[in-house]
């Protein structure tokens, strides 16, 4: 026992008394966590995606070595040439070839959960997972023939949210599968986007026909959107004030409150400026 005291403990440890040799270990124990903690924050540097500068959600391996967020460095290789693709870090020639790294998405997600891993980078990768699952069980109620779920899929791939890239032609497909079964809201932005070519060829005739089904089914951005084009005597439409007032009003009684406040302010100011019409 002796040996092992005398081995294990420094002396000038063992020659303080009581609550200086606590302060000692207390002091030691510190600067291990802190070396720990210094350890783990240098390893967290290692996984953030040197494009996005954020902990990836869907990491993989490029041939240069590194782990990048799947969806920036495909935006990277798209549009390069093999002879032109280079390296984002080394600029050094690069193949176009990636692996998933699911054990550094494995690794992230034990680091974020056990809170070895915190602060801004933590949140914003757990806040996209969330996003993540939220996207898969919308398209699983999609898949599964719920209108409201194709609308908002249609809405996040059009504006680039939820994680998803901003991708017209397959918000469009979303619109146009909800509208099949009704949705008011997908209606309108089916119209609006024939209207104004968005993710597809133009198709006037057909945009506002959509956009007065979906005036008839009670959506508030459609009848502005009609009064809007009798204004300004747009898609063929011709002028009429009348017509204007008419679409304005019925904003006011629609069942489903889809416009903006400014589209509201816009339609109440011009029958404001029209009290004849």
């Amino acid at each position: 026992h002796a040996h092992w005291r005398a081995t294990s403990v420094p002396s000038s440890t063992l020659c303080m008394p009581p609550r200086k040799r606590a302060a000692a270990a207390d002091t030691a124990t510190q600067e291990e966590n802190k070396r720990y903690r210094s350890a783990i924050d240098e390893m967290a540097e290692e996984l953030v995606c040197p494009i996005t500068q954020e902990l990836p959600v869907d990491p993989v391996t490029a041939e240069d070595g590194r782990v990048y967020e799947r969806s920036a460095i495909e935006a990277h290789i798209r549009g390069r040439s093999a002879e032109a693709l280079k390296s984002p870090i080394t600029n050094g020639p690069m193949g176009a070839r990636l692996l998933p790294a699911v054990q550094v998405r494995n690794n992230i997600e034990r680091m974020v959960k056990s809170g070895a891993i915190g602060g801004d980078k933590a949140a914003a990768w757990q806040k996209r997972i969330e996003e993540e699952e939220m996207v898969a069980e919308t398209r699983r109620k999609a898949e599964g023939g719920d209108p409201a779920a194709m609308k908002d899929l249609g809405d996040w791939y059009r504006n680039g949210e939820k994680g998803l890239a901003v991708d017209k032609k397959q918000a469009f497909e979303w619109f146009e599968r909800a509208a099949e079964l009704d949705e008011p809201g997908a209606l309108m932005e089916c119209g609006g986007a024939l209207l104004g070519g968005e993710g597809l060829a133009r198709d006037l005739s057909r945009g506002l026909l959509l956009i007065g089904a979906a005036c008839a089914l009670g959506s508030e951005h459609a009848c502005y959107v009609s009064g809007w084009g009798q204004r300004q005597g747009a898609w063929g439409l011709k002028k009429d004030d009348k017509q204007t007032a008419r679409w304005f009003r019925k904003m006011q009684g629609c069942s489903i409150t889809d416009s903006t406040q400014a589209c509201r302010d816009d339609a109440a100011k011009w029958l404001r400026e029209h009290p004849s019409a």
